[in-house]
C-alpha cells in the first residue's frame, strides 16, 4: 500500500513540474543565480537594428536586462532614454521585443543616471531635500507605461545618502516588493576603502534601506559593482572577495565587467579571463555568488579572440554562472584573450583589492606623486573628465599645478 501511494505521489510531482510554463521556471531560477546585461546602444556594430531576441532564442541563460540610460532632464516631465523620449516611435521595436523577453521569464528593467549629471539632484529637490513630485511622478508613469520590472540607480555624482534612501522607499511603496531595486556603485565604494563617485557611504545606505516585505528585509535587491575604469579588476576574484569581507552578502553583489574595450576607459578582459574569475568565485561562494553583469550588449565579445557574437558572450557568462559547459567554452577559455585594454599585465592587481587598470595612468601617477591616494586621484580625474588642473583644484593642490604639469612633462618625455 505504501509503495502504491509513493508511486502515485511521484507521478503527481513529475506531472506538476513538467506542466510549469517555461517563463515561470525561468522566473524561479532568476530569484537565485542570474545573468544580467546592460543594453544602451540599440543598433548593431554594422549600423543595423539591434535585436534582443537572440538572448532567449540562443538559450543564453539571460535572466535580467537593463535598458539604459534613463535621464531626468531639467524640465519636469522631460525624460529621455538616451537621446529620445521612451515614448518615441524609435523605441517601438525595443518595447515589442522586451515584451517577448518578458513572456520567456526575463526581467526587463531600466538603468537611470550614469555619467550624465542632474538626474538625482532633480529628483531629490523637494522640500527639505525630499522627493520632488514634479520630476518623480513622470518617472513613475514611465515605469508603469512600459511595464518595467526594476530600476538600477547609477549615481555618479555626489549626493547625500538621504536621496537614494528616499527614492528606494518611495519606489518600493508605489511599485511593490516585486519591483526590483538595484544600485550600481563603483566596486571600490563597497570595499573597506569606501571611495567612489556617489558622495555617500553605501554601508550607511544599506543599513537604513530596510523593508520587511523585501528579500532579506533589504530595499536593495543587489548591487551591480563596476569592476572597470580603475575602480575594480575583473581579472581576479580579489576585489570581489574584499567586498564580501566588508559585510555584503555574496548573493547581493553582482560583478560588473566590460564586454568590449570600446565600452569603457579601461579594465576590459577577454572572456577567458572572466570565465576564470567566475569559476573561482563560484567555487568559493557556490550558489550564493551574485553573478555577473556585462556592459554592454551591442558589441559584446567583438574584441575577444576568437571574436564572439554578442549573444555568444552572454551565453558563455551564463554557462559559467549556471554550470553548463560545452566544447566551445573550453576552446575559447584555453586561448589567450589579450589581457586588459591597456598595457598592464593580466591580474597585475590581484594583491590590491578594488584597484584596477585606470583610464589616465600618467595623470594619476602625477597626483600620487604629490601624496594623493590612487582612488582619490581617480575620483578627481573622473569628475573633471581627465583634466589634471581641475583635478588638482578639487584635491586642494591648486598651488602645485605648475609642479604637477612639470611632472607630467617628465613622464611624457620619458616615454618619448
Amino acid at each position: 500500500m505504501f509503495l502504491h501511494h509513493l508511486t502515485a505521489l511521484l507521478a503527481l510531482l513529475i506531472t506538476t513540474v513538467t506542466s510549469i510554463p517555461a517563463d515561470q521556471q525561468l522566473s524561479k531560477r532568476a530569484n537565485g543565480a542570474r545573468t544580467v546585461m546592460y543594453i544602451q546602444t540599440f543598433r548593431t556594430t554594422s549600423g543595423g537594428k539591434l535585436s534582443l531576441l537572440p538572448l532567449t532564442q540562443q538559450k543564453t541563460h539571460i535572466t535580467h536586462i537593463y535598458l539604459s540610460a534613463l535621464h531626468i532632464n531639467s524640465q519636469p516631465g522631460d525624460i529621455t532614454l538616451n537621446d529620445h523620449s521612451p515614448n518615441d516611435p524609435i523605441y517601438n521595436p525595443v518595447w515589442s521585443e522586451a515584451a517577448q523577453l518578458q513572456k520567456q521569464g526575463v526581467k526587463v528593467m531600466m538603468m537611470m543616471g550614469g555619467a550624465a549629471k542632474g538626474t538625482y539632484p532633480r529628483l531629490c529637490s523637494g522640500p527639505n531635500g525630499g522627493i520632488n513630485e514634479a520630476y518623480y511622478t513622470p518617472l513613475l508613469q514611465t515605469l508603469r507605461t512600459h511595464k518595467i520590472q526594476g530600476l538600477d540607480l547609477d549615481i555618479e555624482e555626489p549626493i547625500p545618502v538621504s536621496c537614494p534612501l528616499a527614492l528606494l522607499r518611495r519606489l518600493n511603496k508605489d511599485l511593490g516588493p516585486s519591483f526590483i531595486l538595484t544600485l550600481a556603485p563603483v566596486a571600490s565604494d563597497l570595499t573597506p576603502r569606501e571611495i567612489g563617485l556617489s558622495g555617500f557611504n553605501y554601508k550607511d545606505l544599506d543599513r537604513q534601506a530596510v523593508a520587511p516585505n523585501k528579500p532579506n528585509g533589504k530595499l536593495v535587491n543587489w548591487y551591480n559593482a563596476q569592476f572597470y575604469n580603475g575602480w575594480g579588476d575583473g581579472s581576479s576574484p580579489a576585489g570581489y572577495n574584499s567586498i564580501i569581507a566588508n559585510g555584503y552578502a555574496a548573493s547581493r553583489v553582482v560583478m560588473g565587467v566590460l564586454a568590449n574595450p570600446n565600452d569603457g576607459g579601461s579594465g576590459w578582459y577577454g572572456i577567458a579571463t572572466y570565465s576564470r574569475t567566475i569559476a573561482a568565485l563560484k567555487a568559493k561562494y557556490g550558489g550564493d555568488f551574485g553573478s555577473v553583469v556585462g556592459w554592454e550588449f551591442w558589441d559584446a565579445g567583438e574584441r575577444d579572440s576568437p571574436a564572439l557574437r554578442n549573444w555568444e558572450w552572454v551565453k558563455m557568462v551564463g554557462q559559467g554562472i549556471f554550470g553548463a559547459r560545452s566544447g566551445r567554452d573550453l576552446l575559447v577559455g584555453s586561448d589567450g584573450d589579450g589581457g586588459g585594454s591597456g598595457s598592464s599585465t593580466e591580474g597585475a592587481n590581484q594583491d590590491v583589492p578594488g584597484v584596477g587598470e585606470v583610464p589616465w595612468p600618467d595623470l594619476l601617477s602625477v597626483l600620487m606623486g604629490k601624496g594623493v591616494s590612487d582612488l582619490e586621484g581617480l575620483r578627481a580625474l573622473n569628475r573633471t573628465d581627465g583634466d589634471l588642473t581641475k583635478a588638482a583644484d578639487l584635491l586642494g593642490l591648486g598651488e602645485l599645478v605648475g609642479d604637477l604639469l612639470d611632472g607630467l612633462t617628465d613622464i611624457v618625455g620619458g616615454i618619448l
